[in-house]
């Protein structure tokens, strides 16, 4: 326990020492952009007293240091917190959601795909997997929603709205976005999940297990998926960033307020604040994503020792 304490408090400093090195990043970025931040919010045909009026307001005539501790002063205030914080978790309740179910259903192809190697259903679902894995997510999206919310007229157009809903619509609002990002991920977790299942089918323990008698799904289920788990944690863990990438795109199709879609429009009303802030919240959540896996191999393998 006390190797265990010692190791999440060294991570946990290197998780901050990462934010703090994301917002210096964020910030130059934000200062390496051509033009005048206050004109362009303007437009074009604003005087020249009003730029400067709102140049001093923004505080982008002091010197960098002065402007990266304040602009991080808003970002950390409790106002701002409050406010974008309410975009944040629709996005995290369509990544826990998602990623749970993406998650059993890649394990289960890749299990069945490893039992039934070389069969006709192995080359079905390898077919299927592959087409899922070369479209983009937005696409799968639009698919969905042509068929089963414009065609079939089964389920609504747009998913789950910040208020006036109740739990029922809710959850339904959520089928198109949740199934979009699971078939956009179990695509490249079901191949890679099949590699390491056949890795440890190939095992010497596991054929000693074939010449005691036991049958393949108990062979399978014993001997093969708990050493198969490491990479799988690796997987799950190395694919946040791009699960958040899809996400994008699937709050935009879906008209969701999330992440995402308050980044994209941030970006193009010039919002550089409520960028940076969404920047670091995606940051944040793919390094504890990282954390929590490399926590998780200990549990997996113990042989991995935190001190």
């Amino acid at each position: 326990m006390k190797g265990l304490l010692g190791y999440l408090a060294g991570r946990l400093m290197q998780v901050v020492l990462t934010l703090l090195g994301v917002s210096l990043v964020t910030f130059a970025l934000v200062h390496a952009m051509p033009g005048n931040l206050a004109q362009e919010m303007l437009g074009r045909q604003a005087t020249p007293e009003r730029v400067r009026q709102l140049t001093r307001l923004l505080g982008i005539d002091q010197p960098l240091p002065v402007q990266y501790l304040r602009w991080l002063g808003v970002l950390l205030s409790p106002a701002e917190l409050r406010g974008l914080g309410a975009v944040t978790v629709p996005t995290l309740e369509l990544l826990g959601i998602a990623g749970g179910i993406a998650l059993f259903v890649a394990l289960g192809v890749a299990s069945l795909q490893a039992r039934l190697r070389g069969s006709f259903l192995d080359r079905l679902l390898g077919i299927v997997t592959y087409a899922l894995y070369t479209l983009p997510s937005f696409w799968v999206g639009l698919m969905l929603l042509w068929w089963f919310a414009d065609w079939l007229l089964w389920l609504p157009a747009t998913g789950p709205q910040p208020a006036g809903q109740g739990v029922a619509s809710w959850w339904l609002r959520m089928i198109l976005p949740v199934l979009t990002l699971v078939l956009a991920t179990v695509a490249s977790w079901s191949t890679l999940f099949r590699a390491a299942i056949e890795d440890a089918l190939r095992s010497d323990y596991v054929r000693t297990a074939r010449a005691k008698g036991l049958s393949e799904r108990q062979v399978l289920r014993r001997h093969a998926l708990r050493p198969a788990a490491l990479p799988v944690i690796t997987v799950v863990g190395m694919s946040l960033p791009t699960m958040f990438n899809n996400v994008v795109a699937i709050e935009l199709v879906f008209a969701m307020t999330g992440l995402g879609s308050t980044l994209v429009s941030a970006v193009w009303g010039l919002q550089y604040g409520t960028a940076g802030y969404l920047v670091l919240v995606i940051a944040a959540v793919t390094a504890l994503g990282s954390l929590i896996a490399d926590v998780l191999y200990a549990f997996a393998d113990p042989r991995i020792q935190f001190a």
